[in-house]
């Protein structure tokens, strides 16, 4: 199975670190961000894992010419940032002819064991189709909240129900924690490459018939994107 890790973002809320780095190498724990984002695809059992890249690229690469995971690593740089979509759509000769992926946000640190993500992929959703994607969410209070019915199929983002999205009573708000197990049938929705939010592009394939589901966890969880955030992730790792 391979693996996909987004690293392409400036990583604003993390200057001044950002400023020297990209945000993939700001030490964590006494290690590149990057690095546990790795180590969480190779846990889950990737054998072949991408990494894009695009705000101090050159230090990425030079960061995977230098250690040796022991799996093949591609780093695609983006001459002009894409954003999660476009950056998934650019790497479709790497993952189109797989069966199901996995993608990271090179961000966040998970516990989270990621079998029942992939398990849910071969459950038929609506019509006997599979999902496209499966999203790993937790219940948490959040502003950018994922909408889901009862049977956690995906409806939208809370910021869609502003623009018209009808929310069922029984409506579930979770989290998102940035990982995605997705089909290779996404690349055969025929959406042009350029700048994309991954969200955007799921709406797309929903708009064509497409399901996508999603997966609560109680793991471990949290965003690397803040100094403090990593500096209470650190304390988590210490047990303090």
């Amino acid at each position: 199975m391979k693996g996909m890790i987004l690293a392409a973002g400036f990583g604003t809320r993390l200057a001044p670190h950002t400023e020297l780095l990209p945000k993939a190498l700001v030490p964590v724990a006494g290690e590149p961000m990057i690095r546990h984002a790795v180590d969480a695809l190779l846990r889950a059992g990737c054998d072949e894992i991408v990494v894009n890249t695009h705000h101090f690229a050159g230090q990425v690469e030079e960061y995977f010419r230098t250690n040796d995971f022991g799996v093949s690593i591609h780093v695609l740089r983006e001459a002009e940032i894409l954003g999660t979509g476009g950056g998934l759509l650019n790497a479709a000769s790497l993952l189109e002819h797989e069966d199901i992926f996995l993608l990271w946000n090179a961000d966040i640190a998970s516990a989270a064991q990621l079998s029942p993500l992939i398990e849910a992929l071969d459950a038929s959703a609506d019509g006997g189709v599979r999902p496209l994607a499966s999203l790993l969410v937790n219940r948490r209070d959040t502003r950018r909240a994922l909408l889901f019915d009862a049977g956690m199929r995906f409806l939208g983002k809370e910021a869609w129900a502003e623009e018209g999205l009808r929310v069922p009573a029984d409506v579930q708000r979770c989290g998102f924690c940035g990982v995605h197990a997705i089909r290779g049938e996404f690349f055969r929705l025929g959406i042009e490459e350029g700048f994309h939010d991954i969200f955007d592009l799921y709406r797309r394939g929903m708009a064509r018939g497409h399901a996508l589901t999603g997966v609560v966890t109680e793991a471990y969880w949290t965003d690397l994107g803040t100094p403090e955030r990593i500096a209470a992730h650190e304390r988590y790792l210490r047990g303090a």
